[in-house]
């Protein structure tokens, strides 16, 4: 494989040690959306072994999924999309309650590496040491970190990637070892420095680098290396070095012969400081929480203890309110013993109430506070910039510069070496970013557990523990931001006998919550207040689409929708977009998605209201649900199920819908927007925008056959039922009907289903539609057929067979004529079933659906089945199969296996027909199907089977 992951062959391959990676002839295959890349990632961290659908479903969900049973039917749709990705089909495999993946060696990058470094140690165990140096390289360069960088998930990174990470520093060790045995101790102090700014508590690492500089003839930068780690374990975790370093650093001290020739010392240079300022603000009291931001900050220390190093610069970024001035300020009071030279602090009031200070004068400042008296200030801004810089060369100064407005008025302020800069904004400082490298820390909602910690702070833990559900509901309310926590806090620390849940009310209505977080003792204690501030500084037009976002019905929107809410084009939009997100407005966690914190979206819409006209946060509103339905529309026309009631009508002209070049790009695109469509559904009907509800809930009707049935396609289909009887529209409230009996179906619910067909036949009856009535008496046909009712199932079909001929629909002909061959096979027709099977393949073929020719076959097959010419049946439903793979039906898939298995069985190929029902089996039970008790029963009978169940099919 050598170093890039990918198979031999040229075929596909997988790299996890770095970016997950798919590839493909060479090429790299994208991962479309972050769910589907944490599946693939967990299964190929775990690659030959089973992973349980729960541990899936924690990685997906950090916080953990609020419903299990929501949580398995999303973790199955993750699995299928991913299994449509040709390189990955073959790859998963579904095991009793999770997934496993089957890879070989030279083709995932963590195998090939794990090879390697065994035949490494191979070899340094035969003294072959450099076969090994070569091995352990090889097994090296294959990391590329840092590791799964475009997977975000907490626990995954937690549970596989910390482990993984351990196992990678104990190869570098082993092969830093072989590398000092061979003489290249030169060599490795490059990478050792790194490697000790990367892991500075691992003290197998400085002794590895000591020992490098010493035989390198540079004792003195040993004796250094030396100091330095005693001070990071000091402070870190209050310990001396361990006994290897300990002796490691007295063999130095008395040039053991045993490490080597000495070499030359060199001598360390000292420079008094001109002034020590110590200007940072007063810490905040009872600070809790942010840990891993506070871990990130500390590992960068180590790069500071150098005044001639670059500076180390770090962008503390988030949300109004989310604390990144508290965090700041908290650490460097924690870390100011590394910063000798002394600290600097300044408000340059990017956002608040005061004016944004200029450049220049913040020159002013900082040269003043270095002792340069103030008729020495230069007057230029680029003459302060140099002198500042010139003051702060060789020292270690850490340079604190809270609340910028943008990367503009931060660059002159930037140091030219030493010591470290951290810059807090609600901006993402991209500028800075790319032209100095800094590192990014990025303060989002706090975890649950940190955020019940300052809670806790403020009102004791027992007043928390008494009411752990209040507590709950008041962190969501707040969007676990800080500061809207430490108000509450303060609020309900005033009240110390109000029951928290009366407390919590407040919260609950979004018109009232942003009143409620306001201790009304100054703006910096006011979240709407703060939020206003990065509000007041956007551009008009950003303005707006912020306003009008705050309306959106669904939890996040793409850049497209967002267009269509402002009615202009999508590259205005993503350039909108853009900038609220560089604000922190907004959230994009996949390319082109955004999303709000839940506060942020309640002053959006409070200012909607506030500065939109209602007739124009309509038309915004009207606008989007037409983009939603008539994207929806073009998604479902490349579906086999697109039904027969989309809109035909053109788009009007302020919206431009989505065109899709296939099914698999409009399966993709109802999966990810399916909570919008259904928020979208449900606010038409709450506004009394009928006609838009239950038009939209018709173009969803085709994509219910591609997702994992659950209460939310009921609750779209009784809303479209509702919104068209209140709109007057019989035969729409008819084809709700049938789509909510097919809901209502898909989860077991067979007698209400049966209910609504009925009631959409009376109404077809009554309006006289041909078209309705025949297919809601084909569905009733399929329900009394599942209920056990053959002959009463029969009369439907022939019914609807009599309509769709008159009509001429041949498509319901052809779905006729298969249904009543299955039903003839229960009943013992079977010359009648293979006649009828027959007939509505040939209509299938003639209308070219490919999908419905496997259903037709599959029938077919069962009818030869159960005739006992089983070589026949199984040519019949392999084709079947093929279909059925082909459009990804996987309970169609499913079901085929399971005949095929009998049909196998039969015919006297036991060992090959439990292969099949197996098959079946990890179908079913990964779809939870209650048929996977059927398949366990089969298998474990021992005797060939002499009929088949139709009703599978």
């Amino acid at each position: 494989m050598a170093a890039t992951g990918s198979a031999p062959d040229g075929g596909p391959g997988f790299r996890v040690l770095g970016p997950l990676t798919v590839l493909a002839d060479g090429r790299e295959v994208p991962v479309a959306g972050n769910k589907l890349r944490v599946v693939l990632a967990g299964l190929l961290l775990r690659a030959g072994e089973t992973v349980p659908m729960s541990r899936l479903a924690t990685w997906l969900w950090d916080d953990g999924p609020q419903d299990a049973e929501r949580a398995r039917a999303a973790v199955h749709t993750y699995v299928n999309r991913l299994r449509r990705h040709s390189q990955v089909r073959d790859v998963v495999r579904t095991v009793h309650d999770g997934y496993r993946a089957e890879i070989g060696e030279h083709t995932l990058d963590l195998l090939r590496f794990r090879e390697l470094a065994a035949s490494a140690r191979e070899a340094a165990a035969r003294d072959d040491l450099e076969p090994a140096s070569r091995l352990f390289s090889q097994a090296v360069e294959l990391w590329r970190p840092p590791v799964l960088a475009n997977v975000e998930s907490v626990a995954l990174h937690d549970e596989e990637v910390a482990p993984l990470t351990e196992e990678w520093l104990q190869v570098q060790e082993q092969w830093l070892d072989i590398g000092l045995r061979t003489g290249r101790h030169a060599e490795l102090v490059g990478r050792l420095r790194e490697l000790t700014r990367s892991h500075p508590l691992r003290e197998p690492f400085w002794e590895r680098l000591m020992l490098a500089l010493y035989r390198g003839g540079r004792p003195a930068e040993a004796l250094q290396a030396y100091h330095t780690v005693s001070e990071v374990l000091a402070d870190e975790l209050g310990v001396d070095p361990g006994p290897a370093l300990r002796a490691l650093h007295q063999a130095i001290l008395t040039d053991d012969p045993s490490l080597g020739p000495p070499g030359v010392p060199v001598k360390a240079r000292a420079e008094a400081p001109v002034q020590v300022p110590r200007q940072l603000r007063p810490d905040v009291p009872g600070f809790a929480g942010r840990r891993a931001q506070l871990a990130v900050l500390d590992g960068l220390l180590p790069a500071t203890s150098s005044p001639e190093a670059p500076p180390a610069i770090v962008s503390v970024q988030g949300m109004a309110g989310s604390g990144k001035t508290a965090l700041a300020v908290h650490w460097a009071h924690r870390a100011s013993r590394h910063f000798p030279d002394g600290q600097l602090y300044l408000d340059l009031h990017g956002y608040g109430a005061g004016r944004p200070v200029q450049p220049a004068a913040a020159l002013e400042s900082l040269l003043r506070a270095l002792g340069t008296p103030a008729d020495r200030v230069p007057a230029g801004l680029d003459e302060r910039a140099a002198l500042f810089r010139t003051l702060l060369a060789g020292r270690r100064v850490l340079l604190l510069l809270d609340n910028a407005g943008g990367s503009e008025q931060v660059r002159p302020l930037v140091p030219g070496s030493g010591g470290m800069t951290i810059v807090t904004s609600r901006n993402q400082l991209r500028g800075l970013i790319v032209q100095y490298g800094a590192r990014r820390v990025i303060l989002d909602q706090m975890p649950h557990g940190e955020a019940v910690e300052l809670l806790e702070g403020v009102l004791g833990r027992e007043r928390l523990a008494a009411e752990p559900e209040a507590v709950a509901d008041i962190i969501a309310r707040c969007a676990r931001l800080p500061l809207a926590l430490r108000i509450f806090g303060e609020r309900a620390a005033r009240f110390p006998d109000a029951p928290l849940e009366k407390l919590a009310c407040e919260l609950r209505d979004e018109r009232t919550r942003l009143s409620a977080l306001d201790t009304g003792d100054g703006d910096e204690t006011d979240v709407r207040m703060v939020f206003s501030w990065t509000y007041r500084a956007l551009d008009a037009a950003s303005a707006r689409l912020f306003r009008l976002l705050g309306l959106h019905p669904g939890h996040e929107i793409g850049a497209e929708a967002a267009a269509a809410l402002t009615g202009g084009e999508v590259g205005d939009a993503v350039r909108l977009l853009d900038r609220l997100t560089a604000d922190h407005l907004l959230r994009s966690r996949s390319p082109g998605r955004y999303d709000f914190h839940d506060l942020l979206s309640s002053y959006a819409a409070e200012r909607a209201r506030a500065e939109e006209t209602e007739q124009d946060a309509d038309a915004a509103l009207r606008r989007l649900l037409r983009w939603y339905e008539r994207t929806a529309g073009n998604a479902a026309r490349h579906l086999p199920h697109h039904g027969r009631a989309l809109p035909r009508e053109p788009a009007p002209a302020d919206v431009v819908p989505l065109d899709f070049g296939g099914p698999e790009a409009a399966v993709d695109w109802y999966e990810e927007e399916l909570p919008n469509l259904a928020a979208a559904v449900r606010y038409a009907a709450s506004r009394g925008w009928h006609e838009a509800a239950w038009r939209l809930s018709r173009v969803l009707a085709p994509f219910f056959q591609y997702h994992v049935p659950g209460p939310v396609w009921v609750d779209v289909f009784r809303t479209a039922v509702r919104a068209s009887r209140h709109g007057g529209q019989a035969v729409e409230e008819g084809w709700a009907l049938t789509d909510l009996g097919c809901a209502l179906s898909k989860l077991g619910r067979l007698d209400e289903a049966a209910a609504r067909y009925a009631e959409a036949l009376t109404v077809a009856r009554r309006a006289g539609d041909r078209d309705l009535e025949g297919q809601a008496l084909a569905l009733l046909g399929t329900a009394r057929f599942t209920l056990g009712d053959y002959e009463a199932s029969t009369r439907c079909y022939n019914q609807a067979l009599a309509i769709a001929r008159d009509s001429g629909d041949r498509l319901l002909e052809a779905e006729t004529l298969n249904h009543i061959a299955r039903n003839d096979i229960v009943l013992g027709r079977h010359a009648e079933a293979l006649t009828g099977g027959g007939a509505a393949l040939a209509v299938y073929t003639e209308l070219g659906d490919r999908y419905h020719q496997g259903d037709a076959l599959r029938t077919l097959g069962a009818a030869h089945a159960a005739t006992g010419r089983w070589d026949r049946a199984a040519e019949e439903l392999t084709r079947a199969l093929e279909l059925m793979r082909e459009f990804e039906d996987r309970r169609g898939e499913a079901e085929v296996l399971v005949l095929l298995g009998d049909a196998l069985h039969a015919s006297g190929d036991p060992e090959e027909a439990r292969g099949y029902l197996r098959q079946a089996l990890a179908i079913l039970v990964e779809l939870d199907d209650p048929g996977a008790a059927d398949v366990r029963e089969r298998l474990t009978r021992t005797g060939p089977r002499t009929s088949s169940d139709p009703r599978r099919a």
